[in-house]
């Protein structure tokens, strides 16, 4: 593992592998007939936090937390979600602000994967694109 200054993330296929880490959990809760809102929250805070330093990679965000979620069923495998998600800088603590986050996932055939989203996260002027093409 190869580190730059204070980017721990540089090792992209790390970074690859807890990004799909979490995207396997959020999707095999989000396929369970019944929803602990708990868990998925959790699964979203863990996912947003790896996804997030993909776009944020000169100065890593993080997620810190997710309330006020919405998932709606559109089909068996499609899903609408929007929540309150808090995100800001590793480096400084006292940067987390509210964030709105909304969008689309898709599962995979077997309901153990994301085969796709497109999720948003606006934060005052700025939006986070966070997607995954099918």
């Amino acid at each position: 593992v190869k580190f730059i200054g204070m980017n721990k993330y540089s090792n992209n296929r790390a970074l690859n592998k807890a990004i799909r880490k979490a995207e396997n959990s959020f999707a095999i809760n989000l396929a369970k007939p019944r929803w602990s809102r708990r868990s998925l929250e959790s699964d979203i805070e863990w996912f947003v936090t790896w996804k997030i330093k993909k776009i944020t990679k000169t100065e890593p965000f993080w997620c810190d937390g997710v309330k006020d979620l919405d998932i709606e069923c559109l089909s068996s495998k499609e899903f609408s979600i929007k929540a309150s998600v808090y995100i800001g800088p590793e480096n400084d603590v006292n940067g987390i602000n509210e964030a709105k986050l909304e969008g689309t996932l898709t599962l995979s055939s077997h309901k153990k994967r994301l085969k796709g989203y497109s999720l948003r996260i606006k934060q005052g002027s700025s939006t986070y694109e966070l997607s995954k093409k099918t």
